[in-house]
């Protein structure tokens, strides 16, 4: 009941707060972006490996990709040391909203990133006020209702789907994507 109340008054305070973000909307693809933030939430080596594979696949088209990674426990933060394109954070980084509030964190929003990619499956307020803060020019998540003021464009994905085949169609359809550059 406690953690109901404390995400309600997070969520509260989140959509004030992004209502006020000034940024340079435009659509962006794959093809064009110079510049790209991941967020994700990391459970284990997998989800690590998976997301490292995709950062690499970026930086090898030329791209600056940075990633910021929540770790749910901070313990779980020494087996992944942050390296030049990671960063992470913990419980230990957010307040009793849920608002991170960490300098890597402010840091990761305050950058004009081309395109913010946010790989989370299922709810996370902390990395969700990431996204809904961050002055990047064009956000892109998973679909839901409760999303759809803090994305340009949405993935629908079923349930269960695994983190690889969602980052497989974030790749399908920001390659496909038509702007006007």
């Amino acid at each position: 009941m406690l953690t109901s109340f404390r995400n309600r008054i997070g969520n509260y305070l989140l959509k004030r707060e992004s209502a006020t973000v000034r940024r340079n909307l435009r659509m962006v693809n794959l093809t064009h972006a110079k510049s790209i933030g991941i967020v994700y939430q990391l459970f284990d080596v997998p989800d690590y490996n998976q997301v490292m594979e995709f950062v690499t696949q970026l930086q090898h088209d030329h791209k600056e990709v940075k990633a910021l990674g929540f770790v749910q426990h901070k313990n779980l933060i020494n087996r992944f040391l942050p390296k030049l394109s990671y960063d992470f954070f913990s419980l230990n980084n957010i307040n009793w909203f849920n608002k991170p509030v960490s300098d890597r964190v402010q840091d990761f929003i305050s950058r004009e990133f081309d395109l913010l990619i946010d790989l989370t499956l299922n709810e996370h307020l902390p990395l969700k006020y990431i996204v809904g803060l961050s002055k990047a020019r064009c956000k892109v998540g998973r679909f839901s209702n409760e999303n759809a003021r803090y994305y340009d464009l949405m993935i629908k994905i079923q349930p269960m789907t695994a983190l690889r085949e969602y980052i497989s169609q974030v790749k399908h359809y920001l390659t496909i994507i038509k702007t006007d550059e």
